[in-house]
């Protein structure tokens, strides 16, 4: 399971997060508050999870408006 965090542009209260099964098949999508990706992001490492890069390019705010 991989699961991205993408920041969202214009926005610093909100993240873009996208979870898919073996990095390939999108299960979910979720915009979050910083807060919790903050929180989720500190609980996936304690629990031996591996960060693997950075997304810096952020989500257009009209494409998550398709979504929701």
């Amino acid at each position: 399971m991989v699961c991205d965090f993408f920041p969202i542009e214009d926005s610093t209260q909100f993240m873009y997060k996208v979870l898919k099964f073996q990095g390939v098949d999108t299960m979910s999508t979720n915009v979050i508050s910083m807060d919790d990706f903050k929180a989720e992001l500190n609980e996936r490492i304690k629990l031996g999870y591996t960060v693997t890069g950075f997304n810096l390019e952020p989500v257009s705010s009209k494409v998550i408006q398709l979504v929701y």
